[in-house]
Formats: C-alpha cells, sequence, structure tokens
C-alpha cells in the first residue's frame, strides 16, 4: 500500500468517527506540504471537489492581499488605518475607536471594536451602521484583544480603497490568480455559479439562521428578513452580515472554495520568504498573528477557523499542514456542534503521519 493510501486510509476513518459522533454531514479534507497535497479525501458524500461557505476563513484571504500590497510597498502596516479610509467626520465614535487603530491591528483584532453587530437589522450607510453598533455595545470597556467581524469588514474596505478593485476583482488579482487556486469566489445573489466554480458541487452549510436569530433576540434586536427556518442554504453565505447586508460580499464572510483551493493558501505560507507574509505567522500578544491564529487548535503551527465549520492549519516549523471542511450546522438535529476536538485530532494526525514518514 502506498503512502499516499495509507494516510488517505487514517484521515478518512478519522473523520467518519467525527460524522458517526453527530459533528457533521458531510466533510472533504486536504493535507499538504511544500511540494503539493499529499492526501484528499471526503465523508458523507461530499466528494473530492465539494464547495464549502468558508465564512470566516475569508479573512485569511483578504489578509493575504492586504499584505500582498505591503509586499509592493502600497501599505505600511504601522500605518494609522484612519487617514487610509473613508470615515466620515459625522462618524464621531467609530472615528474615537479608530484613532489610534493601525492596519495591523485591524489584522490581529486588536483595533477596540466591537465583535459583532447585525448591520442588517437597521437602515443607513455602513458608516451610520457602524456608528449604531459601536454606540449599541459601548465604548471602550473591551479587553486589548476581541475577535471581531466588523474589523474585517474595515479590512475588505481598506482592500478596495488601496487597490482600486472591488472586493472580488482585488482577491482575484492578488490572491487566487497568483496563488494557483483553481476555485475561490464571492457569490452574490445573481452569480454565475457554475463559471465561478467550474461547475464542481456546492455543500448544504445550514438550514436558516437559528444561532443569528437568537443572537439578535438576546440584544433585543428585531429583523424579520430571515431565511425560514428549515430552508437548505446552499452557494449563499450563511453568515448574516456578509449575505444581507453586503448582499455576500465582505472581508469577514462570504468566500467559497474547496480543500485543494485552501490547501493552495497553506502552501504558499509554508514556502513564502516575504517579510510580510512570514510576520503574518509570527505569534503576538494574545495569540494572534496577522489574521492566523494561535493556541491548542494548532499544535505546532497556527490557523484559523469559520463558523460553517471549516478550517485551515499549517505548521511552517515542520513543513506540513491541512484543510478540513466541514458543514457542522447541518449535523443530525441541525444543532451547532462543537468540531474542536474534529479540528485537534485531524491536526494532531498530520504531525503524526509527517513524523512515521506517511506524507
Amino acid at each position: 500500500m502506498s503512502r499516499m493510501s495509507k494516510s488517505y486510509e487514517r484521515f478518512t476513518r478519522l473523520l467518519e468517527h467525527f460524522q458517526d459522533q453527530g459533528c457533521f454531514a458531510q466533510a472533504s479534507f486536504a493535507v499538504f506540504d511544500r511540494q503539493g497535497v499529499r492526501a484528499r479525501g471526503d465523508c458523507g458524500g461530499a466528494g473530492l471537489e465539494a464547495v464549502f461557505d468558508l465564512a470566516s476563513l475569508t479573512k485569511v484571504f483578504v489578509t493575504t492581499a492586504l499584505l500582498r500590497l505591503t509586499a509592493q510597498g502600497r501599505l505600511d502596516l504601522n500605518a494609522l488605518v484612519l487617514p487610509l479610509l473613508d470615515v466620515p467626520e459625522e462618524s464621531v465614535r467609530l472615528r474615537r475607536t479608530l484613532a489610534q487603530a493601525t492596519a495591523a491591528s485591524l489584522l490581529t483584532h486588536t483595533a477596540g471594536l466591537p465583535a459583532w453587530y447585525p448591520l442588517y437589522a437597521g437602515t443607513g450607510s455602513f458608516w451610520e451602521r457602524l456608528e449604531q453598533a459601536i454606540g449599541f455595545e459601548g465604548e471602550g470597556g473591551r479587553p486589548p484583544m476581541v475577535y471581531s467581524d466588523l474589523g474585517y469588514m474595515l479590512a475588505g474596505r481598506l482592500l478596495e480603497r488601496l487597490s482600486g478593485l472591488s472586493l472580488p476583482d482585488a482577491v482575484e488579482e492578488y490572491v487566487r490568480r497568483p496563488l494557483g487556486i483553481p476555485v475561490l469566489a464571492y457569490l452574490p445573489p445573481g452569480a454565475d455559479r457554475r463559471q465561478l466554480l467550474g461547475g464542481r458541487p456546492l455543500v448544504v452549510s445550514c438550514y436558516g439562521n437559528t444561532i443569528e436569530r437568537e443572537m439578535c433576540r438576546e440584544r433585543g434586536i428585531s429583523f424579520d428578513g430571515f431565511r425560514p427556518e428549515g430552508q437548505p442554504v446552499e452557494g449563499r453565505a450563511n453568515d448574516g452580515n456578509a449575505w444581507y447586508y453586503f448582499g455576500g460580499i465582505s472581508g469577514h464572510a462570504g468566500l467559497f472554495s474547496n480543500a485543494a483551493g485552501v490547501a493552495e493558501l497553506g502552501r504558499f505560507y509554508l514556502n513564502t520568504q516575504e517579510a510580510p507574509f512570514l510576520r503574518a505567522l509570527e505569534e503576538g500578544p494574545w495569540g494572534r498573528g496577522l489574521g492566523f491564529e494561535f493556541g491548542p487548535r494548532y499544535p505546532q503551527g497556527c490557523g484559523h477557523t469559520g463558523f460553517t465549520g471549516t478550517s485551515l492549519f499549517l505548521s511552517r516549523e515542520r513543513g506540513v499542514g491541512g484543510v478540513l471542511l466541514t458543514n457542522r450546522l447541518t449535523s443530525p438535529g441541525r444543532e451547532a456542534k462543537n468540531v474542536d476536538p474534529c479540528r485537534i485530532a485531524f491536526h494532531e494526525a498530520i504531525l503524526a503521519a509527517d513524523e512515521e514518514g506517511w506524507l
């Protein structure tokens, strides 16, 4: 039996175990090193080419595009971000919040912004809604690091401002095309999915927005535009702000790809020697790199997760990594399952297979 076959069986059995435990309905994976993808597989009938809603994995792609501008000398990560954005003068709370924020602080979630707010549950421009979000959540009083979707909405806006391109075109120009990623796309309403995805199958990511309904209810916020509960969501961003407010295109969520596509991003970070990208992989305070996070999920490395059940792991030290794409919001009972035990076991299995010479 070849090394590839051994690796395939090892990882597939592991994922089938967690599928049997009800963690997700379907999954697809890719294990890679600096030279290429070493093992691919799926379970639950997803198929090797299956395209998933990447959710917050979008953030590492947007980070990568901004770092490309840094490598080109068009963005100083230590520069104050306010002069780089078109924040209106009347956005007083937002301007106070961002007064000392740098481009790097947006990418490390240390800009002082709230974690989340349903921009879609109200009216007004992006800046007016951010102003309302800060007013609702309160200014100041937050920990030094708060994982913030709002911060990456601004990162997407920054990318558009500096590049002069729309967010989809910037991701195409600075990430998908140069890295040779076969499929990576935003899917706004009316998008030609077949053309953008090359005919690859889409995986159902959820059945409505049960969790966001509850998040709004807890805050006393009403919104009557949610998808019907029980409706399968396929090829439309699960994230409420990405879909309802931004029409599927945002810096914090909205991208779709498959395991092999995300693996190409991971391989790029294993191989790059360019300073801005190497800086992204340095662990800073509170376990954050630029776009990446560190911690127990990522033994001997770093990575990122997505709310729908997606994740990217890479260990530059060991020269290996892995992509695990699941649809945890479609598990039996349609409850949001914690897939961290599966992620950790998958990452540890990658390191073990490397140690044993199976990759």
